[in-house]
């Protein structure tokens, strides 16, 4: 295979498209047995971001401890912040019954609260 071969494949491959395919796949993995789910949503600059000489590229994830998986992630964006991602990241995956939604100061909102309730989740 030329050396060529996997960066051009790369380059043609939706990031976001495999990102939730991969994401799905970990959440589908997961059993209840191996204890209480409980997504913790946060975000954090990529390393190196600060000196880019582009934009700052800021992700915003949902991260399970119990098995130390990142279950969905997805870019900020430049002109918008965490609390408008919130949702829509919680909309990545697939099931949130009985689960303890949990993120920072940045997400005490209502509708931060309201929403992973609706899937029938808890906040903390």
């Amino acid at each position: 295979m030329p050396k060529s071969t996997i960066p051009r494949l790369l380059a043609r491959i939706d990031a976001d498209a495999l990102d939730r395919a991969v994401g799905a796949r970990l959440t589908d993995r997961q059993t209840r047995e191996q204890g209480p789910r409980g997504p913790a949503v946060d975000g954090k600059s990529l390393r190196g971001a600060t000196r880019a000489k582009v934009r700052k590229i800021h992700l915003m994830a949902a991260y399970d401890h119990v098995n130390a998986l990142v279950l969905a992630q997805m870019d900020v964006g430049e002109k918008t912040d965490e609390t408008t991602r919130f949702r829509p990241l919680l909309d990545a995956l697939a099931d949130l019954a009985g689960t303890a939604v949990t993120g920072d100061a940045m997400h005490t909102q209502h509708d931060h609260a309201v929403h992973p309730l609706d899937r029938q989740a808890t906040t903390t």
